[in-house]
């Protein structure tokens, strides 16, 4: 296979009808007919339907034209997952406009690439971000900034309680215009702008996001109407995966994710539900949430899962909720049992995993139609065509062996942002002349189910080394096996270089009750590895009892690169099988200027 340069425009092999509109028209048609339905309902329950939802849209669509934004300008979010976040994307897609999506936190540290290498002048930012990245945007070329607040759409009592934020004048940054949202909706509700639909355009932007930044600075992908319509497409061609018009959907994670984008809120907007916002983000609520708002749908994180644990609620209670998904995050064969068993206790089908990547409109397989289900990484969906390589031939593998996963979709990214390199190592052509998107995940088929393949990912091909005898050492393996033993809360596997041999390490949070034996822990762990060990180079080379991982400025996430680089507090085991500390100095502790840690690249 061979690099192909530039945008990809062209998916070959995929034959799909092109839905020539935009996102936001695509969903108000398929809506047409039940517009009386509730679209969305805030925390306190107050509701908006369809019909309402649309005209607000028309009026914030005005609102952005008054204010000058035009057909393909970039328009920055910095929000939440509120009500307003969703109309301002729908509004913008419909006017032609470009919403880019930037988490608070990136935008803290790389301000001027999200505003000057776009040219995006206008800003809307939640007011209760604005004073932490209002030095940021000073150093941007922003223009104007919308102003909003969590407490929009909701009733007179919680607009007491989640009061909007005055931001006041002496905040304001010189040369820059601020606009409240009330003022805008106003001005949006007397324009006498006309509001035609745009013509169609093959293959134009419509919104942009970006990566989480685990393995590096994140990238902003570049997604179209087609793209997303074409994810819309295959709802419709999947009877929408098992959810129906009316279904309650709760809506968790924010839509600065492309997962949450499309399949908490735009997807399933496309089927009539009613989607409940939870716009403050906590994984420790989602008992009391699932309790209140009745979901039927529900998208949310291994930690949320594992939290519902800690409920006291009674034993079948949350039968109502029929589809608990999940993605985003490697989650163990163990963790998913565990989290099962807890869905189970409380009346819910256990967790669906759905795999997938930004860069391919997110999802691309999903384990629901599996029985007896844990952590299989699940089958196709449909019009998706994928293909597992072998790392060092280059050849496909037979089911049952390992190698890279490439990934054929309708719903496949337009290309990287303003990141050229990117999109010659992603997308791929094979000799027939076809566009592949390399995942960089380590995949295999387990099965067949009713004819189908049932693939299993891994982790990242990154997260490998081949050792001395040309044998692939995976560290995803040596991390599940380390957290399937009791007492082991979390674990991360690296490889260092000692001594000019690779060489795994292990980090590993214990649970607070084997704090006084992390001594017999080690021990458990050691053995079970060199018992389960079928090669010798898998088999750690040292230890790190620690007590939290760091995380990355950028994305939040844990830090995986920066424990290359620590020397010290390790332990070992000697030729006697007594443990003793030792100092590690490895190639890579030498080269603390690695692109690839993501603190350098804030100081950057």
């Amino acid at each position: 296979m061979k690099n192909q340069k530039g945008l990809v425009i062209d998916i070959g092999g995929i034959d799909m009808e092109i839905t020539k509109k935009t996102i936001s028209d695509n969903i108000q048609d398929r809506n047409a007919d039940r517009l009386h339905i509730p679209a969305f309902e805030s925390m306190d329950g107050t509701t908006i339907d369809y019909k309402t939802f649309f005209e607000i849209v028309d009026i914030y669509a005005k609102g952005f034209k008054e204010k000058g934004v035009k057909n393909r300008d970039v328009v920055t979010l910095c929000s939440a997952g509120t009500l307003d976040t969703i109309i301002n994307f729908a509004a913008l897609n419909k006017i032609g406009a470009v919403a880019q999506y930037v988490n608070p936190n990136y935008f803290k540290y790389n301000s001027k690439k999200y505003i000057n290498d776009t040219n995006s002048k206008f800003l809307i930012c939640l007011d209760r971000f604005y004073m932490d990245i209002k030095d940021a945007i000073s150093e941007t070329n922003v223009e104007k900034v919308l102003l909003s607040s969590i407490s929009e759409y909701s009733s007179f009592l919680f607009k007491i309680i989640a009061r909007r934020i005055k931001i006041h004048k002496s905040d304001y940054i010189e040369g820059v215009e601020y606009i409240e949202l009330p003022d805008f909706i106003k001005l949006g509700e007397r324009s006498t702008l006309s509001l035609d639909r745009i013509p169609y355009e093959s293959n134009k932007p419509a919104v942009i996001t970006y990566t989480s930044g685990t393995t590096g600075n994140p990238k902003g992908v570049i997604h179209t109407n087609d793209s997303i319509n074409n994810m819309i497409k295959i709802y419709e061609l999947a009877d929408g995966f098992g959810v129906k018009c009316g279904d309650r959907n709760l809506v968790l994670i924010p839509p600065m994710y492309l997962t949450s984008f499309v399949h908490s809120i735009y997807a399933p907007m496309t089927l009539g539900t009613t989607n409940i916002l939870q716009s403050i983000y906590n994984p420790k609520t989602l008992g009391k949430d699932l309790k209140k708002y009745e979901p039927v749908t529900v998208i949310a994180s291994k930690a949320h899962y594992l939290n519902l644990g800690d409920s006291k609620l009674p034993k079948g209670s949350l039968s109502h909720t029929k589809f608990a998904y999940c993605g985003g995050e490697a989650i163990s064969k163990s963790t998913s049992i565990r989290i099962n068993d807890i869905l189970d206790y409380f009346g819910i089908p256990p967790m669906i995993l759905g795999y997938g990547e930004t860069e391919f409109g997110t999802m691309v397989m999903f384990n629901n139609d599996i029985p007896n289900r844990t952590n299989e990484s699940g089958i196709l969906i449909p019009e998706v065509k994928a293909k597992i390589l072998d790392l060092v031939t280059g050849e496909p593998v037979q089911p049952g062996q390992r190698g890279e996963l490439y990934i054929q979709t309708p719903a496949m990214m337009q290309g990287y942002l303003n990141n050229p390199e990117a999109n010659s190592y992603f997308f791929v052509e094979d000799d027939n002349g076809e566009i592949w998107g390399r995942t960089g995940d380590i995949a295999e088929v387990l099965y067949q189910h009713n004819g189908k393949d049932v693939y299993e990912v891994s982790g990242r091909s990154t997260d490998s080394f081949v050792d001395e005898n040309g044998k692939i050492v995976y560290l995803f393996d040596i991390e599940n096996k380390v957290e399937d033993i009791k007492y082991v809360k979390q674990a991360e596997v690296v490889a260092l270089t000692v001594d000019g041999k690779k060489v795994p390490v292990v980090h590993m949070i214990l649970d607070k009750k084997a704090k006084k034996m992390s001594e017999d822990v080690l021990r458990v762990v050691d053995s079970t590895l060199k018992k389960d060990s079928q090669n010798k180079n898998s088999i750690p080379y040292a230890y790190k009892i620690r007590d939290s991982f760091e995380t990355s400025p950028i994305s939040g996430k844990r830090d995986y690169a920066i424990l290359k680089y620590e020397t010290e507090g390790y332990l070992k085991f000697n030729e006697h099988g007594i443990i003793e500390p030792v100092e590690i100095i490895s190639e890579e502790s030498k080269e603390k200027n690695d692109i690839v840690h993501s603190r350098i690249l804030v100081k950057k």
